[in-house]
């Protein structure tokens, strides 16, 4: 599994970060946002930037992930 230091966003994806919650976000937020964000880059995989979406896909993937396990250890 790779770790994610730092993350590039190509301009055609800017949007999606610019409606991310803050940090001080609740679990439920997030995960809302990332699941909301994973559907809309799936979306984009036949467009001209697909492989940028795949990557960006994997790395959410990860994040929603460690989201998930948050919610299992606070029950």
């Amino acid at each position: 599994m790779m770790t994610i230091d730092r993350l590039f966003v190509p301009a055609a994806f800017c949007g999606l970060v610019a409606t991310m919650p803050p940090a001080s976000a609740t679990p439920f937020e997030r995960l809302d946002w990332l699941d909301r964000t994973v559907d809309q880059l799936r979306g984009q995989v036949r467009g001209p930037h697909g492989l940028s979406a795949l990557r960006l896909v994997e790395a959410i993937n990860q994040v929603r992930h460690a989201t998930h396990d948050e919610f299992a250890s606070a029950a």
